[in-house]
């Protein structure tokens, strides 16, 4: 049987890796060849050894800049022409623009996954500059593969994608084979309850509401001690948010921790006794699903992504305001039931819900669709006017139209 090539091109690590680093865990190695372009990255490189598969080192400016992006355009092209792949998996925000033109110029089939829609993390004129080009980029469009039901109404309500061109396949983490359902046999295991949150120090991750939230609960919880890992990797905004733990005076208990491999994040995740995400937006979270999947009580923001995944008050906590993160947090912290609870039926949904083996299933009919350009009804059609946890208790990944 003749292998299908899928092409990867991403110009994103983090969370984008992660998805990455899934597929070629867990997709069938005997129906697909796998090539990765991306920056250069160890772990990426690593689990890219292991299955003997290329990794195409390959470098482009996450901003806009026209004389750097039209070079990378030409670079793709010319890329893709040499390869001849049967489809072009394009994720995040430059490459999926970059990407699906030359996917498209070359007379390839590309499926775009945008991790989180690239204009949400800006504001004013930059918001509306980076949603033009998701708007321009729709002409180059074949299909698009969402992460989450919120990221495909983004697409379909505001940059008027059709309904017929989206997937929707929620982004799913590894189990253990012996997995059932994961029981912490201590939920207050530190003396000093640890709280934590693994993000960069962008306004996308907003880690000085994060900031915030802590010295509220250092205040009510003295012993308490904060954690933010993913320093080192766009730090755009490190300065203000030591400024702010400085000027709260709680230095001693707010601990910032550089970016690190994923075997130490999962380390990391296990060690704690809350998650807290306080970001504006997102695709669909790897660190609150690891988290869920170690069954650690979950506290995230009320947005995108999130909100797909928390049930609110029974599998984990979604907040709008600061005094709702606080309050969770401190509730969850002074009720070990409550976090047991919460924490097991948030590990529980996880395993349901997104799990690799069962998804990438899903995923090889995708690729062979999208290679074949043969789309049909085999998959339920649902409207996507939904109430998102219901619709993703159903867990039928589906076509919509």
């Amino acid at each position: 049987m003749n292998k299908l090539k899928i092409l990867h091109i991403t110009q994103s690590l983090g969370g984008v890796e992660t998805y990455i680093r899934e597929i070629i865990n867990h997709v069938d190695k005997d129906q697909f060849e796998l090539k990765i372009v991306a920056p250069p990255s160890k772990t990426l490189t690593e689990v890219c050894l292991q299955y003997n598969i290329q990794h195409i080192e390959f470098n482009m400016s996450r901003s806009f800049n026209p004389f750097s992006d039209s070079i990378s355009l030409i670079r793709l092209y010319r890329l893709i022409k040499r390869e001849r792949p049967s489809c072009v998996h394009i994720h995040s925000s430059k490459a999926g623009f970059l990407g699906r033109i030359s996917s498209k110029l070359a007379g390839y089939p590309s499926l775009f996954t945008p991790n989180g829609v690239s204009y949400l993390s800006f504001t004013g004129m930059k918001r509306l500059i980076y949603f033009t080009l998701e708007s321009f980029a729709k002409f180059f469009t074949d299909r698009i593969l969402t992460v989450s039901y919120s990221e495909a109404n983004r697409l379909i309500y505001e940059v008027g994608h059709k309904q017929n061109s989206i997937d929707v396949l929620l982004n799913s983490v590894t189990f253990p084979l012996n997995y059932s359902s994961l029981q912490r046999t201590n939920h207050s295991k530190n003396e000093h309850p640890k709280i934590g949150t693994i993000a960069r120090l962008t306004p996308q991750k907003n880690p000085l509401l994060y900031v915030t939230v802590a010295y509220h609960v250092i205040q009510a919880h003295p012993k308490s001690h904060f954690y933010l890992l993913g320093a080192g990797f766009h730090d755009h905004l490190k300065t203000e948010v030591i400024d702010l733990i400085n000027r709260y005076g709680i230095a001693d208990q707010f601990h910032i921790l550089d970016w690190c491999d994923p075997k130490a994040s999962s380390e990391f995740i296990n060690s704690l006794d809350v998650f807290v995400l306080t970001s504006v937006f997102e695709g669909l979270p790897y660190s609150l699903l690891e988290s869920m999947r170690a069954g650690v009580p979950c506290v995230v923001s009320a947005c995108d992504g999130c909100l797909d995944v928390v049930r609110n008050g029974e599998n984990g906590y979604a907040c709008l305001t600061k005094e709702q993160y606080v309050k969770a947090i401190l509730d969850l912290l002074e009720n070990p039931g409550l976090a047991k609870r919460i924490g097991e039926n948030g590990a529980s949904y996880s395993y349901t819900f997104h799990n690799s083996s069962k998804n990438s299933k899903i995923l090889s009919e995708i690729y062979k669709k999208v290679s074949n350009s043969e789309w049909s009804d085999q998959l339920q059609v649902k409207n996507l006017e939904f109430n998102s946890f219901a619709i993703a208790k159903d867990h039928e990944v589906i076509t919509l139209g």
